[in-house]
């Protein structure tokens, strides 16, 4: 019995050595995954890849500066980090290493870990967090159309106001206008008789002048008169329109966007945008551009004439040049910008909640503002286009907004015309049965008795008690 109680002491001693044992090789892996060879040597500084070839400066910036490694990072995704590792109190120290390669290369080397984490304006895709684990977003995630805009021509603003048929709407019915006064009018009145071109020169001159109150020329008749009166009342309208239109449109600086053709487009130089914008967006011809002198180099040379951006860097980008170019369009939605770390990393958990802090105080808005809102200039720029945007429909007048006033003058303007067309008809019987008659009057032709009738309309000096 002795021999077996010393036989299994040992036994029961080894069991909870192991377990302890394998834990600390557990510890020690995790330790290894998340923090891997990537720390400096004989300290625990993380090394951070910062991508050395940025979009914009305004994104991220690596400029020369007389610190101790002789590098200033800047730009928006770095103040970002900054107020991240403000709330964190700097749990570990970091460093900021310049990466020189894609950002796919700069990913594999969190993957592979070479940096400890990377950050920038690193878009979050889904065959990228298959690799590192990707922070919550803490820009606005997707991709704009940027246009080049052009400002509205003074030279011909003064047609503006009007639509193209509202335009031949008013022309047709000043004519229709004009010539039923005309017809009512050059019997009786000496103002609207003479040669024919007196005739109608008068009469296109009266209708004409109406539209200002500027007419002399006095109305006889008194289907003439009601023709003017509701002639009058519509040229009032057009002209207060016209006039409150056409002020809008001088007081208002208004900006146009271009046309654009699907053959010249460009985007930012990286495979997941060339992918997207040729496999989703189904653009066959599209060209890489790297950095904002490059995309305003290339419109201006009109090799393109719309580029893709995302949201970002489209507003980086027109904000800085609020005057030639703008965003519209569709807004087409992705993954935003996020830190990335590698796989199992403790850190990520930490640095997202840091961000969702920083949007919930109002943090994030003020870098918003501070690296990506327009100057003042480009502020009123963009109110005034704003304004122009929501009237349009206002400032361009049309047919729809004014048919039932022209309807309303053509029908009373035919309405008269049909009553005086009567009273002439019944005095030219009057006038016919009071002559002898002609023997061979039922011999004549239908065409006879039309051409007579017509003369007597045009040319009889008539007086009617009207």
């Amino acid at each position: 019995m002795p021999s077996l109680r010393s036989t299994t002491k040992p036994t029961f001693l080894f069991i909870p050595t192991l377990v302890l044992f394998i834990s600390f090789l557990l510890t020690l892996s995790q330790v290894s995954v998340v923090e891997g060879d990537c720390t400096e040597q004989n300290n625990d500084t993380l090394i951070i890849g910062v991508p050395i070839k940025g979009t914009f400066d305004n994104i991220l910036k690596i400029s020369n500066s007389k610190n101790q490694d002789g590098r200033d990072y800047s730009g928006f995704c770095i103040e970002v980090f900054q107020e991240v590792q403000r709330i964190l109190g700097r749990e570990r120290p970091y460093k900021f290493v310049e990466f020189n390669g894609t950002y796919d290369e700069l990913v594999d080397s969190v993957a592979n870990k070479t940096n400890c984490a990377a950050v920038g304006d690193i878009t979050i895709l889904a065959n990228r967090s298959k690799k590192v684990e990707f922070t919550v977003p803490f820009t606005e995630s997707g991709v704009s159309m940027v246009l080049p805009v052009k400002p509205s021509p003074k030279a011909w603003i003064f047609l503006e106001p009007f639509t193209l048929g509202m335009w031949l709407a008013t022309a047709a019915v000043l004519v229709y206008t004009m010539l039923i006064v005309w017809f009512v009018e050059h019997r009786s009145n000496p103002d609207f008789s003479g040669p024919w071109n007196d005739q109608l020169g008068n009469a296109l001159w009266f209708t004409f002048s109406s539209l200002f109150l500027a007419h002399r020329e006095k109305i006889q008749s008194n289907y003439a008169r009601i023709v003017v009166v509701v002639w009058l009342f519509l040229a009032l309208v057009l002209t207060q329109s016209y006039t409150a239109n056409l002020t809008s449109m001088l007081t208002i600086s208004r900006l146009r966007p271009k046309l654009w053709s699907p053959s010249k487009v460009g985007c930012d130089k990286s495979q997941f945008m060339l992918n997207y914008v040729r496999d989703v967006l189904n653009f066959k011809n599209v060209r890489l551009m790297s950095g904002e002198d490059e995309y305003l180099r290339e419109f201006e040379a009109d090799n393109i004439s719309v580029a893709f951006l995302e949201i970002p860097y489209a507003k980086v980008f027109v904000n800085r040049h609020c005057k030639k170019f703008t965003i519209i369009g569709t807004t087409y939605k992705f993954g935003g910008f996020g830190f990335i770390y590698q796989k199992g990393s403790s850190l990520v958990a930490n640095v997202s909640e840091a961000i969702l802090e920083l949007s919930e105080d109002g943090t994030l808005k003020r870098l918003e503002d501070k690296w990506l809102t327009p100057n003042k200039v480009c502020i009123n720029s963009y109110q005034n286009m704003t304004e122009s945007t929501t009237e349009e429909n206002v400032d361009s007048l049309s047919l729809q907004s004014f048919w039932g006033l022209f309807l309303c003058s053509v029908g009373i303007s035919s309405v008269c015309f049909l009553l005086f067309l009567g009273h002439l008809l019944r005095n030219y019987c009057r006038h016919h049965s009071s002559q002898v008659p002609n023997v061979n009057a039922s011999n004549e032709s239908v065409l006879v008795k039309t051409v007579r009738v017509a003369r007597y309309l045009m040319n009889a000096e008539i007086t009617l008690l009207q």
